[in-house]
């Protein structure tokens, strides 16, 4: 699966098109959360804009963008491909973020989905496809670490899935990895990760930032590790 390394996301692949300045607000509050940069674009009222290969427009042709964002009502202001509305995709920045990243970058066969856990009395857990950081985060209880586990890979496109346990806590790791794996039976690959080192990962880039549990759940999600069954 390779080493740590940052992914930076290229700019001017999302644009955003609403002239309504509550979901312009919202729109771009989300994307801010998630960390995708985005152009703006003017709709006319008066006319369709069009999007996609058939496109006519220099402005959009020369952002190179791959995706836009915009309303329901609004929606019918273009025609295209790759056009998403902002009350299909939500308030969960994590769950959008996989959306998002579903358009954006096509899966291929190759490709994979990964969530780190650095199981304790507070669980962190990191979330990518490919090198890419879906979600990081820090859950209070058992229950919440499970629930927000499974979200994220309901959510996730249909390539191969990986869950990376810390097994620093057997039990608790053990215990984790029976849920998921009755849960998932062979649709999610699990494996015990050695945590030694995790929880002082240098802060290198985007990858180092955040609590040393959430730093400990990266580091683990790029480990080898044995595999649970």
């Amino acid at each position: 699966m390779g080493c740590i390394v940052g992914y930076q996301i290229p700019s001017s692949e999302v644009g955003v098109a609403t002239s309504s300045g509550r979901a312009y607000y919202r729109i771009s509050a989300l994307m801010k959360r998630i960390g995708i940069p985005f152009s703006d674009i003017l709709l006319n009222q008066q006319s369709i804009v069009q999007f996609g290969e058939s496109t006519t427009q220099t402005s959009i042709l020369e952002r190179n963008l791959k995706l836009i964002i915009t309303t329901r009502k609004e929606r019918l202001l273009l025609r295209g491909n790759n056009i998403v509305c902002i009350e299909d995709l939500g308030d969960d920045a994590g769950l959008a973020k996989e959306k998002l990243f579903s358009i954006l970058y096509p899966p291929k066969p190759d490709d994979w989905f990964v969530v780190g856990i650095d199981p304790g009395e507070r669980t962190g857990i990191a979330a990518f496809i490919n090198h890419r950081e879906i979600e990081t985060s820090v859950l209070p209880t058992f229950e919440a670490t499970l629930a927000r586990v499974s979200e994220l890979i309901d959510n996730a496109p249909d390539i191969r899935k990986i869950v990376k346990i810390g097994r620093g806590n057997l039990c608790l790791a053990k215990t984790i990895a029976r849920i998921i794996e009755a849960r998932y039976k062979d649709c999610v690959k699990i494996n015990l990760v050695n945590e030694n080192g995790t929880s002082v990962l240098r802060r290198r880039g985007n990858f180092g930032r955040g609590t040393k549990d959430q730093r400990a759940a990266r580091s683990i999600a790029f480990r080898d590790g044995q595999d649970y069954n």
